[in-house]
Order: structure tokens, then C-alpha cells, then sequence
């Protein structure tokens, strides 16, 4: 019973809170988020403050994950409410 709860928990209020910190990194700085991933996992190749075209794609990312972040918690409220 104790599980139940927890699982729910994790998926209720800590996936949201990491999508919308993770979607606010990624928007507001670009150039560290690519060079955390590259450092980490690389995924993304070293960019540089004047490299626009990947920056606007880490942005639209990130919006993304806002987005979908968004969605789900309204969807939680309706569906609790």
C-alpha cells in the first residue's frame, strides 16, 4: 500500500517539477545545458555563444518540455477536480 502511494507521488509531483526545471535550463542557458549533456553523455557537440542555429534548437527543447510539463499538471488538476 505504502508503494502505491509513493509511485504516485513520484509521478504526480516530481516528473512535472524536473520537466519544468529542466525545460527552464534549457531556455534560459542554452550554451550550459549543451555543454553539461556533452560533458555527461555525449549526445550534443561542444557550441559556442555564437552558434544560433543550435541554440533556437535547445530553446525549442526546451519549450517543449515546458509545454508538456504544462499539459500534464493541467490534466492532473481536471482530472482530480
Amino acid at each position: 500500500m505504502a508503494y502505491r502511494i509513493l509511485a504516485g507521488i513520484l509521478l504526480y509531483l516530481i516528473l512535472p517539477a524536473i520537466w519544468l526545471s529542466l525545460g527552464a535550463f534549457m531556455l534560459a542557458a542554452p550554451v550550459r545545458f549543451a555543454h553539461f549533456v556533452h560533458e555527461n553523455f555525449v549526445l550534443l557537440p561542444l557550441i559556442g555563444p555564437r552558434d544560433r542555429g543550435w541554440k533556437i534548437l535547445i530553446r525549442i527543447g526546451g519549450a517543449g518540455f515546458l509545454a508538456f510539463a504544462v499539459r500534464f499538471i493541467w490534466k492532473m488538476i481536471h482530472a482530480w477536480g
